[in-house]
């Protein structure tokens, strides 16, 4: 099977063969991911006795991530190899090729001891992993480990990072893949970005997602000028879902939950809001149940990347509340810049008291890399609820989606 590589992956690729450690940083659409599962296949058909693990986060409650990426890639050639479906594993020959989901709210740490020694290993998205488990996982590799990620802030790839080692790659590199209207959108972003403020959005989201450089956000993100409120609820209204971010609720922890439906104009309505710290977890049931009750709510998502969340998740499903789980992926900060566009655009908030409450927190949000960042003043469970919703609308439902 040949499929079209760009040169560039190809060439660094080959003058890499002897680098244990290999990091591609890039933009959005810079098919990062795409080359390096291309690199791994070449070596899962062409050599014996080998084994390669590649590792991802990878939500539940969809199929799709890493494994999706490969199954589509690699389609054509797939009845040719064994595949064991529980243990998300190929086989071919005396080789074997695996996609492995270590989760924050599983030991990453003991998982990466156990997993033994392998030939080569893949880690998809690492900016999102801690330092520990990536040694771990180094440590009893006998052959290369590879490494993607997106400039969105700096991490522990700093440390290992050469100048033989790196390659930094944007969307210019695999233009002739994308649509017309995703190069104009990557124009769009470039010349507002050119003529924008360093530390504003516009321009870090042209460092970030279109030059696949790391830049610095500064300040408040979400503002008055860019969160919008409307006095009702538009027409239409459909696609009704609760969503539910739990935490310890003491302290500096919150506890979100929202209430957002789909209008016929195709904006998302905030209609109802909640967000406590000091509250017992059976009245936050309590009110999932009302909310069920008084709208015709289609889905009720939990989220449960942790204990506490996982705990409420199984406390609804115990008492018959109809609630789904939902893992949320890659890093807090990244996955709500994804969505900047989305949630300053498409999205319209119901002017309400309890409404305006949940805003003001939002309005505190800022990127954690800001020097002014103060993780004790500044929170994001509110954002990072409301947030996941519209993913959810994304993923789910395939609405509100700005090309990307």
């Amino acid at each position: 099977m040949i499929i079209d590589q760009i040169g560039i992956y190809q060439d660094f690729f080959n003058r890499t063969k002897n680098e244990p450690l290999i990091f591609i940083q890039g933009s959005k659409r810079s098919a990062k991911t795409a080359h390096l599962l291309i690199e791994c296949n070449d070596n899962f058909v062409s050599r014996n006795g080998i084994k390669i693990q590649c590792f991802s986060e990878s939500p539940k409650q969809q199929n799709f991530g890493l494994i999706a990426d490969y199954q589509k890639l690699f389609r054509p050639v797939l009845p040719n190899y064994k595949f064991n479906a529980s243990q998300k594993t190929y086989s071919h020959k005396d080789n074997q090729l695996a996609f492995i989901n270590i989760q924050d709210n599983i030991k990453a740490n003991d998982i990466a001891n156990s997993l033994g020694a392998c030939d080569i290993r893949y880690v998809n998205e690492c900016h999102g992993w801690k330092r520990d488990p990536i040694e771990k996982l180094m440590i009893n590799n006998t052959g290369q480990m590879f490494f993607d990620y997106n400039p969105w802030h700096k991490f522990w790839a700093d440390d290992f990072i050469t100048d033989t080692n790196f390659l930094k790659t944007t969307w210019r590199d695999c233009e002739r893949f994308l649509s017309t209207n995703q190069i104009r959108l990557f124009n769009e972003w470039t010349n507002l970005g050119k003529k924008s403020e360093k530390g504003s959005y516009n321009y870090w989201r042209w460092q970030v997602m279109c030059e696949g450089n790391y830049a610095k956000l500064t300040g408040k993100i979400f503002r008055t000028d860019n969160i919008h409120f409307c006095t009702k609820a538009g027409d239409g209204l459909h696609n009704y879902m609760i969503f539910a971010d739990p935490s310890n609720a003491k302290g500096g922890d919150y506890f979100a939950l929202t209430l957002t439906a789909i209008g016929s104009d195709g904006n998302c309505y905030l209609i109802d809001s909640f967000s406590c710290n000091l509250i017992e977890k059976v009245l936050i049931a309590e009110k999932i149940k009302q909310l069920q009750k008084d709208y015709p709510v289609e889905r009720t998502y939990i989220e449960t990347n942790g204990r506490i969340g996982l705990k409420f998740y199984n406390d609804c499903v115990d008492s018959s509340i109809p609630v789904d789980g939902w893992y949320s992926r890659n890093d807090k900060f990244e996955r709500i810049m994804a969505n900047f566009d989305v949630i300053t655009g498409k999205l319209l908030i119901v002017d309400t008291p309890q409404n305006r409450e949940f805003v003001d927190q939002i309005y505190t949000f800022m990127s954690p890399d800001d020097d002014d960042y103060d993780e004790d003043e500044f929170y994001d469970d509110n954002i990072d609820c409301l947030n996941n919703a519209i993913l959810a609308y994304i993923l789910v439902y395939g609405q509100l989606k700005v090309l990307f």
